[in-house]
Protein backbone atom coordinates (compact mmCIF):
# COMPACT_ATOMS: atom_id res chain seq x y z
CA UNK A 1 0.00 0.00 0.00
CA UNK A 2 1.33 3.45 -1.07
CA UNK A 3 1.62 6.33 1.43
CA UNK A 4 0.73 9.53 0.17
CA UNK A 5 3.42 11.85 1.96
CA UNK A 6 2.39 15.28 3.72
CA UNK A 7 3.89 18.66 2.16
CA UNK A 8 6.78 19.89 3.96
CA UNK A 9 5.99 22.80 5.76
CA UNK A 10 8.36 25.39 6.94
CA UNK A 11 9.70 24.60 10.51
CA UNK A 12 11.72 27.88 10.88
CA UNK A 13 9.81 31.56 12.00
CA UNK A 14 11.80 34.66 12.63
CA UNK A 15 12.54 35.80 15.98
CA UNK A 16 14.96 38.46 16.61
CA UNK A 17 16.98 38.44 14.20
CA UNK A 18 17.13 34.39 13.80
CA UNK A 19 15.36 31.36 13.02
CA UNK A 20 13.45 29.38 15.59
CA UNK A 21 11.79 26.63 15.08
CA UNK A 22 8.94 24.78 17.93
CA UNK A 23 8.77 20.99 19.19
CA UNK A 24 5.88 21.06 17.55
CA UNK A 25 8.25 21.82 14.38
CA UNK A 26 10.65 19.38 14.93
CA UNK A 27 8.15 16.51 15.46
CA UNK A 28 6.47 17.12 11.78
CA UNK A 29 9.77 17.38 9.85
CA UNK A 30 10.32 13.71 11.79
CA UNK A 31 7.04 12.58 10.24
CA UNK A 32 7.90 13.68 6.85
CA UNK A 33 11.19 11.58 6.90
CA UNK A 34 9.33 8.55 8.18
CA UNK A 35 7.06 8.94 5.56
CA UNK A 36 9.74 8.58 3.00
CA UNK A 37 11.84 5.85 4.70
CA UNK A 38 8.46 3.90 4.98
CA UNK A 39 7.96 4.42 1.43
CA UNK A 40 11.13 3.32 0.34
CA UNK A 41 10.36 -0.10 2.44
CA UNK A 42 7.21 -0.62 0.58
CA UNK A 43 8.69 0.01 -2.67
CA UNK A 44 11.40 -2.04 -1.94
CA UNK A 45 9.14 -5.19 -1.05
CA UNK A 46 11.62 -4.83 2.62
CA UNK A 47 9.88 -5.83 5.53
CA UNK A 48 10.78 -3.14 8.74
CA UNK A 49 9.42 -5.83 11.14
CA UNK A 50 12.27 -8.27 10.49
CA UNK A 51 15.89 -6.39 11.35
CA UNK A 52 18.21 -9.31 10.16
CA UNK A 53 16.88 -9.64 6.94
CA UNK A 54 17.01 -6.01 6.58
CA UNK A 55 20.48 -5.68 7.31
CA UNK A 56 21.19 -8.42 4.75
CA UNK A 57 19.06 -7.40 2.12
CA UNK A 58 19.68 -3.61 2.18
CA UNK A 59 24.17 -4.68 2.74
CA UNK A 60 23.91 -2.31 6.07
CA UNK A 61 25.54 -3.09 9.44
CA UNK A 62 22.35 -4.43 12.07
CA UNK A 63 22.54 -0.61 14.03
CA UNK A 64 21.51 0.87 10.90
CA UNK A 65 19.03 -1.75 9.81
CA UNK A 66 17.19 -1.41 13.72
CA UNK A 67 17.31 2.50 13.66
CA UNK A 68 15.35 2.80 10.66
CA UNK A 69 13.06 -0.17 11.65
CA UNK A 70 12.96 1.75 15.03
CA UNK A 71 11.79 5.14 13.51
CA UNK A 72 8.85 3.34 11.54
CA UNK A 73 7.72 0.81 14.27
CA UNK A 74 7.71 3.01 17.23
CA UNK A 75 4.58 4.14 18.19
CA UNK A 76 5.39 6.90 20.41
CA UNK A 77 7.50 9.59 17.84
CA UNK A 78 8.69 11.60 20.74
CA UNK A 79 10.84 8.38 21.69
CA UNK A 80 12.77 8.19 18.24
CA UNK A 81 12.77 12.03 16.91
CA UNK A 82 15.96 12.67 17.70
CA UNK A 83 17.49 9.04 16.85
CA UNK A 84 17.15 9.33 13.30
CA UNK A 85 20.36 8.11 11.22
CA UNK A 86 22.74 10.91 10.09
CA UNK A 87 22.02 11.84 6.28
CA UNK A 88 24.75 10.21 4.87
CA UNK A 89 23.28 6.94 5.94
CA UNK A 90 20.02 7.62 4.69
CA UNK A 91 21.24 7.69 1.50
CA UNK A 92 23.03 4.97 1.53
CA UNK A 93 19.74 3.02 2.84
CA UNK A 94 18.09 4.76 -0.27
CA UNK A 95 20.01 4.15 -3.26
CA UNK A 96 19.92 0.45 -1.94
CA UNK A 97 16.26 0.59 -2.11
CA UNK A 98 16.63 2.25 -5.82
CA UNK A 99 18.45 -0.74 -6.99
CA UNK A 100 15.92 -3.32 -5.08
CA UNK A 101 12.97 -1.44 -7.64
CA UNK A 102 12.12 1.69 -5.47
CA UNK A 103 11.65 5.28 -7.77
CA UNK A 104 14.44 7.91 -7.89
CA UNK A 105 11.60 10.53 -6.95
CA UNK A 106 11.42 8.38 -3.85
CA UNK A 107 15.36 9.79 -2.65
CA UNK A 108 14.90 12.59 -3.74
CA UNK A 109 11.83 13.18 -1.25
CA UNK A 110 14.07 11.87 1.43
CA UNK A 111 16.56 14.20 1.17
CA UNK A 112 14.41 16.96 0.55
CA UNK A 113 12.81 15.57 4.33
CA UNK A 114 15.83 14.97 5.66
CA UNK A 115 17.42 18.74 5.08
CA UNK A 116 14.39 20.53 6.92
CA UNK A 117 14.34 17.78 9.82
CA UNK A 118 17.77 18.93 10.60
CA UNK A 119 17.48 22.36 9.77
CA UNK A 120 14.37 22.34 12.35
CA UNK A 121 16.15 20.90 14.70
CA UNK A 122 18.97 23.64 14.43
CA UNK A 123 16.30 26.35 14.67
CA UNK A 124 14.64 24.48 18.03
CA UNK A 125 17.21 23.07 20.14
CA UNK A 126 20.66 23.36 17.89
CA UNK A 127 21.71 19.58 18.15
CA UNK A 128 19.97 16.13 18.59
CA UNK A 129 21.39 15.79 21.77
CA UNK A 130 19.38 18.96 23.39
CA UNK A 131 16.67 18.14 21.41
CA UNK A 132 16.82 14.84 23.57
CA UNK A 133 17.22 16.40 27.02
CA UNK A 134 13.95 18.96 25.72
CA UNK A 135 11.73 16.27 24.48
CA UNK A 136 13.00 14.34 28.21
CA UNK A 137 11.21 17.29 29.61
CA UNK A 138 8.22 17.34 27.95
CA UNK A 139 6.04 16.27 30.68
CA UNK A 140 3.42 15.59 28.04
CA UNK A 141 5.46 13.96 25.38
CA UNK A 142 8.80 12.26 27.22
CA UNK A 143 8.09 8.65 27.82
CA UNK A 144 8.87 6.96 30.92
CA UNK A 145 12.34 5.26 28.75
CA UNK A 146 13.29 9.10 28.03
CA UNK A 147 13.16 10.23 31.49
CA UNK A 148 14.87 6.97 32.73
CA UNK A 149 18.03 7.03 29.82
CA UNK A 150 18.67 10.82 30.77
CA UNK A 151 18.54 10.36 34.90
CA UNK A 152 21.21 7.32 34.41
CA UNK A 153 23.41 10.02 32.30
CA UNK A 154 23.12 12.65 34.99
CA UNK A 155 23.96 9.30 37.73
CA UNK A 156 27.11 8.77 35.69
CA UNK A 157 28.21 11.97 35.83
CA UNK A 158 27.30 13.12 39.28
CA UNK A 159 29.08 9.79 40.19
CA UNK A 160 32.31 11.65 39.41
CA UNK A 161 32.10 14.98 40.60
CA UNK A 162 30.67 13.97 43.74
CA UNK A 163 32.94 11.63 43.94
CA UNK A 164 30.27 8.41 45.83
CA UNK A 165 27.57 6.10 44.36
CA UNK A 166 25.34 3.88 45.64
CA UNK A 167 23.51 0.68 44.94
CA UNK A 168 19.94 1.39 46.44
CA UNK A 169 18.73 4.49 48.53
CA UNK A 170 16.06 2.29 50.91
CA UNK A 171 13.07 3.49 53.54
CA UNK A 172 11.21 1.64 55.46
CA UNK A 173 8.19 3.43 57.67
CA UNK A 174 5.90 1.86 59.61
CA UNK A 175 3.47 4.04 61.22
CA UNK A 176 0.90 2.86 64.34
CA UNK A 177 -1.25 4.33 66.86
CA UNK A 178 1.19 5.54 69.80
CA UNK A 179 1.53 3.45 72.68
CA UNK A 180 1.10 6.45 74.72
CA UNK A 181 -1.49 8.21 73.65
CA UNK A 182 -4.54 7.24 71.49
CA UNK A 183 -4.90 10.27 69.61
CA UNK A 184 -1.29 10.30 68.60
CA UNK A 185 0.97 8.49 66.00
CA UNK A 186 4.29 6.42 66.56
CA UNK A 187 6.74 5.57 63.73
CA UNK A 188 9.44 3.23 63.29
CA UNK A 189 11.85 4.66 60.93
CA UNK A 190 14.50 2.18 59.12
CA UNK A 191 16.72 3.78 56.36
CA UNK A 192 20.00 3.08 54.77
CA UNK A 193 21.90 2.69 51.72
CA UNK A 194 23.09 -0.60 50.19
CA UNK A 195 26.84 -1.05 48.09
CA UNK A 196 27.87 2.54 48.74
CA UNK A 197 30.98 3.37 47.35
CA UNK A 198 32.99 6.47 47.78
CA UNK A 199 35.21 7.49 44.58
CA UNK A 200 37.14 10.20 47.04
CA UNK A 201 38.33 10.71 50.38
CA UNK A 202 35.99 12.70 52.12
CA UNK A 203 32.84 12.29 54.56
CA UNK A 204 29.12 11.72 52.98
CA UNK A 205 25.76 12.34 54.99
CA UNK A 206 24.10 8.63 55.10
CA UNK A 207 20.86 9.89 57.42
CA UNK A 208 19.35 13.25 57.69
CA UNK A 209 16.83 13.96 60.77
CA UNK A 210 14.33 16.59 61.21
CA UNK A 211 10.64 17.27 61.17
CA UNK A 212 8.42 19.59 60.04
CA UNK A 213 4.72 20.66 60.21
CA UNK A 214 2.86 21.32 57.17
CA UNK A 215 3.83 24.81 57.31
CA UNK A 216 7.82 23.69 57.52
CA UNK A 217 8.21 24.70 61.08
CA UNK A 218 10.57 22.21 62.58
CA UNK A 219 9.37 20.44 65.34
CA UNK A 220 10.79 18.59 68.11
CA UNK A 221 10.93 14.99 68.17
CA UNK A 222 11.01 12.01 70.92
CA UNK A 223 13.11 8.76 69.70
CA UNK A 224 14.49 5.74 71.03
CA UNK A 225 17.20 3.04 68.80
CA UNK A 226 15.62 0.50 67.39
CA UNK A 227 19.16 -1.48 68.62
CA UNK A 228 20.47 0.42 71.62
CA UNK A 229 23.07 -1.45 71.75
CA UNK A 230 25.49 1.20 70.08
CA UNK A 231 27.97 3.62 72.73
CA UNK A 232 27.04 6.95 70.92
CA UNK A 233 24.00 8.89 68.90
CA UNK A 234 26.12 8.01 65.80
CA UNK A 235 26.20 4.07 66.58
CA UNK A 236 22.76 4.23 68.49
CA UNK A 237 21.44 4.79 65.46
CA UNK A 238 22.98 2.08 63.11
CA UNK A 239 21.43 -1.27 63.25
CA UNK A 240 24.50 -2.98 63.05
CA UNK A 241 23.02 -6.69 61.91
CA UNK A 242 22.21 -5.06 58.95
CA UNK A 243 25.60 -2.98 58.25
CA UNK A 244 28.54 -3.89 56.61
CA UNK A 245 31.07 -3.35 57.98
CA UNK A 246 28.99 -4.23 61.20
CA UNK A 247 29.82 -0.67 62.85
CA UNK A 248 31.06 2.35 60.50
CA UNK A 249 32.34 5.01 62.03
CA UNK A 250 29.56 7.55 61.75
CA UNK A 251 30.05 11.60 62.87
CA UNK A 252 27.15 13.57 63.89
CA UNK A 253 26.63 17.07 63.32
CA UNK A 254 23.47 20.03 63.08
CA UNK A 255 22.98 21.99 59.83
CA UNK A 256 20.44 24.15 60.96
CA UNK A 257 17.03 22.18 61.36
CA UNK A 258 18.80 19.37 60.11
CA UNK A 259 20.88 16.89 62.21
CA UNK A 260 23.11 15.09 59.54
CA UNK A 261 24.94 11.25 60.44
CA UNK A 262 27.93 11.13 58.02
CA UNK A 263 29.92 8.64 57.12
CA UNK A 264 33.44 9.25 57.94
CA UNK A 265 36.02 9.29 55.38
CA UNK A 266 37.17 6.26 54.72
CA UNK A 267 39.01 3.94 51.85
CA UNK A 268 37.95 4.16 48.08
CA UNK A 269 36.68 1.96 45.62
CA UNK A 270 36.05 -1.62 46.25
CA UNK A 271 37.87 -1.45 49.52
CA UNK A 272 35.43 0.51 51.03
CA UNK A 273 31.94 -0.41 49.93
CA UNK A 274 29.54 -0.15 52.58
CA UNK A 275 25.80 -1.18 53.22
CA UNK A 276 24.55 1.60 56.16
CA UNK A 277 21.28 1.37 57.95
CA UNK A 278 20.00 3.26 60.52
CA UNK A 279 16.91 2.84 62.48
CA UNK A 280 14.88 4.71 65.30
CA UNK A 281 11.32 4.56 67.17
CA UNK A 282 9.94 8.01 67.10
CA UNK A 283 7.06 8.56 69.87
CA UNK A 284 3.89 10.94 69.21
CA UNK A 285 5.23 12.21 66.15
CA UNK A 286 1.75 12.78 64.34
CA UNK A 287 -1.18 13.88 65.46
CA UNK A 288 -3.88 11.04 65.04
CA UNK A 289 -6.80 12.22 63.50
CA UNK A 290 -7.62 15.58 61.09
CA UNK A 291 -9.32 18.39 63.38
CA UNK A 292 -12.69 18.91 62.83
CA UNK A 293 -12.82 22.25 60.75
CA UNK A 294 -14.30 21.76 56.83
CA UNK A 295 -12.11 21.83 54.26
CA UNK A 296 -9.08 20.77 56.49
CA UNK A 297 -6.94 17.53 56.44
CA UNK A 298 -3.80 16.79 57.81
CA UNK A 299 -0.61 14.43 56.21
CA UNK A 300 1.54 12.00 58.11
CA UNK A 301 4.44 11.97 56.16
CA UNK A 302 8.39 10.96 55.61
CA UNK A 303 11.03 12.10 53.28
CA UNK A 304 14.53 10.96 52.02
CA UNK A 305 16.81 14.08 50.69
CA UNK A 306 18.18 12.17 47.63
CA UNK A 307 21.76 13.93 47.37
CA UNK A 308 24.07 10.79 46.09
CA UNK A 309 24.02 9.28 43.10
CA UNK A 310 22.25 5.64 43.55
CA UNK A 311 20.99 3.01 41.02
CA UNK A 312 17.82 3.02 42.47
CA UNK A 313 15.64 4.42 45.37
CA UNK A 314 12.95 2.26 47.08
CA UNK A 315 10.44 3.56 49.87
CA UNK A 316 8.18 1.45 51.55
CA UNK A 317 5.43 2.81 53.81
CA UNK A 318 3.70 0.28 56.37
CA UNK A 319 0.49 1.89 57.89
CA UNK A 320 -1.17 0.24 60.97
CA UNK A 321 -4.70 -0.83 59.62
CA UNK A 322 -6.41 0.78 62.82
CA UNK A 323 -5.12 4.36 61.33
CA UNK A 324 -7.75 5.79 59.35
CA UNK A 325 -6.86 7.45 56.40
CA UNK A 326 -8.40 8.82 53.14
CA UNK A 327 -7.67 7.90 49.30
CA UNK A 328 -4.02 6.45 47.99
CA UNK A 329 -0.60 7.73 49.71
CA UNK A 330 0.65 10.70 48.17
CA UNK A 331 3.90 10.56 46.44
CA UNK A 332 6.03 13.71 45.30
CA UNK A 333 9.76 14.12 43.79
CA UNK A 334 10.28 17.53 45.49
CA UNK A 335 13.19 19.58 43.48
CA UNK A 336 15.80 20.79 46.11
CA UNK A 337 18.33 22.39 43.62
CA UNK A 338 15.47 25.36 42.74
CA UNK A 339 13.67 25.04 46.17
CA UNK A 340 16.34 24.11 48.72
CA UNK A 341 14.68 24.94 51.92
CA UNK A 342 11.36 24.82 51.40
CA UNK A 343 9.03 22.27 53.39
CA UNK A 344 5.84 23.55 53.21
CA UNK A 345 2.96 21.25 52.09
CA UNK A 346 0.70 23.60 50.36
CA UNK A 347 4.01 24.40 47.83
CA UNK A 348 4.60 20.75 46.81
CA UNK A 349 3.07 20.41 43.83
CA UNK A 350 5.07 23.11 41.97
CA UNK A 351 8.55 21.71 43.05
CA UNK A 352 7.40 18.83 41.84
CA UNK A 353 9.40 17.04 39.15
CA UNK A 354 7.24 14.45 37.40
CA UNK A 355 7.12 11.20 37.97
CA UNK A 356 6.03 8.22 35.50
CA UNK A 357 5.98 5.26 38.46
CA UNK A 358 3.61 4.54 40.38
CA UNK A 359 3.51 3.10 44.38
CA UNK A 360 2.23 -0.68 43.99
CA UNK A 361 1.13 -3.00 46.99
CA UNK A 362 3.08 -5.53 48.51
CA UNK A 363 1.76 -8.18 50.59
CA UNK A 364 1.70 -8.57 54.50
CA UNK A 365 4.41 -11.07 55.40
CA UNK A 366 7.88 -10.44 55.23
CA UNK A 367 8.59 -12.93 52.32
CA UNK A 368 5.64 -11.47 50.60
CA UNK A 369 7.65 -8.13 50.73
CA UNK A 370 10.67 -9.32 49.52
CA UNK A 371 13.33 -7.19 46.95
CA UNK A 372 16.12 -8.38 44.95
CA UNK A 373 17.83 -5.52 45.86
CA UNK A 374 18.44 -6.03 49.34
CA UNK A 375 19.03 -10.01 50.00
CA UNK A 376 18.28 -9.76 53.74
CA UNK A 377 15.26 -7.52 53.61
CA UNK A 378 12.50 -9.59 54.53
CA UNK A 379 14.72 -10.57 58.16
CA UNK A 380 14.62 -6.24 58.63
CA UNK A 381 10.98 -6.18 58.31
CA UNK A 382 10.79 -9.25 60.60
CA UNK A 383 13.54 -7.70 63.41
CA UNK A 384 11.22 -4.23 62.78
CA UNK A 385 7.83 -5.94 63.22
CA UNK A 386 9.04 -7.71 66.69
CA UNK A 387 10.82 -4.48 68.01
CA UNK A 388 7.59 -2.31 67.84
CA UNK A 389 5.30 -5.68 69.15
CA UNK A 390 3.22 -5.60 66.12
CA UNK A 391 2.94 -8.45 63.48
CA UNK A 392 3.41 -7.32 59.98
CA UNK A 393 -0.45 -8.54 58.74
CA UNK A 394 -1.44 -5.38 60.74
CA UNK A 395 0.26 -3.23 58.23
CA UNK A 396 -0.77 -2.20 54.77
CA UNK A 397 2.52 -1.73 52.63
CA UNK A 398 3.11 -0.22 49.39
CA UNK A 399 6.37 0.38 47.97
CA UNK A 400 7.74 3.18 45.55
CA UNK A 401 10.10 2.59 43.08
CA UNK A 402 12.58 4.84 40.70
CA UNK A 403 15.75 4.08 38.56
CA UNK A 404 18.64 6.56 39.02
CA UNK A 405 16.38 9.13 41.34
CA UNK A 406 18.01 12.45 40.21
CA UNK A 407 20.01 14.35 42.73
CA UNK A 408 19.12 17.37 44.24
CA UNK A 409 15.60 16.17 44.86
CA UNK A 410 13.88 14.79 47.92
CA UNK A 411 10.93 11.97 47.90
CA UNK A 412 8.33 12.35 49.72
CA UNK A 413 5.22 10.00 50.90
CA UNK A 414 2.41 11.06 52.72
CA UNK A 415 -1.06 9.45 53.77
CA UNK A 416 -3.81 11.90 54.65
CA UNK A 417 -5.15 10.99 58.15
CA UNK A 418 -9.33 10.95 58.70
CA UNK A 419 -11.25 12.61 61.29
CA UNK A 420 -11.83 11.62 64.34
CA UNK A 421 -15.04 9.37 64.02
CA UNK A 422 -15.22 9.31 60.21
Amino acid sequence: MAHESPPIASATAKTRGGDTASVGDVLDSFYNVRTCVLDLFEASDLDPTKTRELARDLGVNRGLAWRLSRIVRTEDSTSVAHDVPGKSSLIRFAERCIQLGADQSLIDQLIESVDQYEASIAACTGSRKTLAMLLANQTEKATQQDRERARRTLFEGACSVWGVQAQTRFVTVFLLPSKEDPDMVDAAHVTGYIGFRRLGKRPWPMSYEAVHDAQGNAVTIRKEPLDPRGYEEGQLQLLPDFCEPREPEIEVEINGDYKCFNLAAGPVGNQGITDCVFGSYLSNIYPRYSPDEPNQLETAGFMVLLQAPVERVMFDYFVHQDLESVGEPITHLLDRLTYPHVNREEFFDRQSIHIDETHRTIAQTAKGAYTPHISWYSKLLTFVSERINEPLDAFNGTRFEMNYPPISTTLSRRITLARKGD
